[in-house]
């Protein structure tokens, strides 16, 4: 079968699945005679002529300003692996396909169009002839076969090559200038989706070299999309201006400013005193949000997606190798409790790590704990045999200050659930980020922990892979080094992701990640707990477009992707 582009609604059309277990890529780059032509390393744009649309002076600059209280951990694509870093290399940057604003529907990006072989896999992307970084410089497949290996090869602390490229990418290369093919190791359906990401945007070769990640180059920072980085001081602010070699719709305003805040209270009353026009990520207290609501000429907007809180259960340290406390937990907790006390009923009750509207969603920790129950609670308890004279040692370990300011206090809300079976005692681990991820991810640690989670890319299988295999992000159910289950359940488990990894029947998919879940509660690998809605909070004066998806959120919708040349300002 051969296909030319398809715009898909992808929960509808997500046909294989990875099964990203593999790791260490074989990265062999068939490279094109002309894939290490150096660009030149001139940034004049002589030798490709600039754009002549400036024939008259513009009034003024236009300036929207943006407030977050997100950090930013690095530029380069190639190992970046955070939102905050993804929404700014997705606005100075275009991958081969990109999704149109305020939704998941996979559009042309610089690729024009791509091609499937008959096996699925081998993917051929033919790239636009007008791609040119900001200082110029175009685009050819083999500088983009350069960033792909980059990605491959470069190890740095994001990781995100061993995530999003090796377990899929056997090689790449670049048979002329406008076409780049990808060599799979195995037919995945969800490829498009994947090479829609910010790991796979090309990042300018004169700033980022093929030996060498770059987390922060000295600005101006060019890629091929509208934006440039022209300054930026970490913790202060940023400033980005147009590119003016850019192919698609210029942006509407002369410059983005953004400004870093500590938290979600000075953000807010820095938007009141009119010091910035929007506040982005992230404002997640309620009474502040209900605030912002009653002041007249804002519009507090709830973008239609966002992210995943679970607990994270260690599998190979004590107490929590023991399955009966897992379940004591799964049926301990009061998901409702949380939502109201914490939230003020903003937040929705998780039932599954594959969330309500994915393929083959379902409720499988309702089904299977109907929590809170304690009575059940207590007997996983004494099966486990604790009781109330001899109480389970529990440690709750949580970052504080990383998802808006509501943790702590979500926090002592599960300690009291947990310590109402009266056979629990409780201990809060409070931990700075930079410290916590690394100890929680690695296993040796924390026996259960706070994560929240947003996908890499829109199917059910980035939702239940991240904590089954190659470790598991520290769920343990796994070898993290062999990726060998360590339970015959896990290994089960494991054998459900991998056939609907690899089936391309969309009924069967569903019910394979419908037993999957169902496993998956059963083991407790991890406990999902909510999902949470962002909020983008902006004056009446700022607007998206009108005419794509989403303008009350600024076009922000599931796919999370905040386009700034999208963005206008009256007044």
């Amino acid at each position: 079968m051969r296909r030319r582009f398809l715009v898909v609604a992808l929960f509808a059309v997500l046909a294989l699945v990875a099964a990203a277990c593999g790791s260490g890529a074989t990265t062999t780059t068939t490279a094109a005679p002309v894939t290490t032509a150096a660009p030149t390393t001139t940034a004049a744009p002589t030798t490709t002529a600039a754009p002549t649309t400036t024939t008259e002076a513009p009034p003024g600059p236009k300036t929207i300003i943006i407030g977050t209280t997100d950090t930013i951990a690095e530029f380069d694509s190639a190992d970046a692996y955070s939102v905050r870093d993804w929404e700014i290399i997705r606005n100075t940057g275009v991958g081969l396909l990109t999704f149109a604003p305020g939704t998941t529907d996979l559009v042309p990006g610089i690729a024009k169009s791509y091609d499937v072989s008959d096996d699925g896999k081998t993917y051929t992307f033919h790239l636009r002839d007008d791609v040119k970084f900001g200082d110029g410089l175009a685009l050819t497949a083999p500088m983009y076969v350069d960033h792909i290996n980059r990605m491959l090869t470069l190890d740095g602390s994001g990781g995100v090559g061993g995530a999003l490229g090796t377990p899929y990418i056997d090689t790449v290369s670049a048979p002329d200038d406008l076409t780049v093919v990808f060599q799979l190791k195995d037919a995945f359906g969800y490829f498009p989706q994947i090479v829609a990401g910010a790991p796979y945007i090309p990042m300018d070769p004169n700033q980022f070299p093929q030996d060498a990640l770059v987390e922060f180059p000295d600005p101006p920072f060019y890629g091929v999309g509208p934006w440039t980085v022209t300054d930026y001081t970490i913790g202060e602010q940023m400033v980005l201006e147009p590119n003016e070699f850019y192919f698609g719709e210029k942006p509407k305003v002369d410059r983005i400013i953004i400004k870093d805040y500590s938290d979600a209270q000075t953000m807010a009353l820095a938007l009141q005193n009119h010091e910035i026009d929007i506040a982005w990520r992230t404002i997640a207290q309620p009474d502040l949000l209900e605030q912002l609501k009653g002041v007249d000429g804002l519009t507090v907007a709830t973008v239609p997606g966002g992210s995943i809180r679970y607990l994270i259960i260690n599998h190979a340290l004590s107490p929590t190798d023991d399955s009966n406390v897992r379940k004591a937990l799964a049926y301990a907790l009061d998901r409702d409790d949380i939502v109201d006390r914490v939230s003020g009923g903003t937040w929705e009750p998780l039932y599954s790590m594959d969330p309500p509207g994915f393929l083959g969603a379902n409720e499988a920790f309702d089904t299977m704990y109907g929590s809170p129950n304690l009575d059940k609670a207590k007997e996983a308890l004494t099966a486990a045999g604790y009781s109330e004279s001899n109480k389970l040692e529990l440690q709750l370990s949580f970052p504080p200050q990383h998802y808006g300011g509501t943790v702590s206090d979500t926090m002592q809300v599960l300690k009291e659930q947990f310590e109402a079976t009266g056979m629990i005692n409780v201990t809060l681990n409070s931990q700075e980020w930079s410290t916590y991820i690394g100890a929680v991810i690695g296993g040796a640690d924390y026996t259960v922990s706070l994560l929240g989670w947003f996908f890499d890319y829109p199917d059910p299988s980035n939702y239940l892979e991240p904590f089954t295999l190659n470790g598991g992000l520290g769920t343990m159910v796994t070898d993290p080094d062999t990726g060998k289950p360590l339970s015959d359940e896990a290994a089960n488990l494991v054998d459900l992701l991998k056939q609907a990894a690899t089936s391309t029947d969309q009924a069967k998919r569903a019910d394979l990640y419908g037993q999957a879940q169902d496993v998956y509660a059963d083991l407790v690998v991890t406990i999902p707990m909510w999902f949470e809605a962002e909020h983008v909070v902006y004056w009446d004066n700022i607007s998206g477009s009108p005419t794509d998806a989403n303008p009350e959120s600024l076009n922000i919708g599931p796919s999370f992707d905040f386009n700034y040349n999208l963005l206008d300002i009256t007044g």
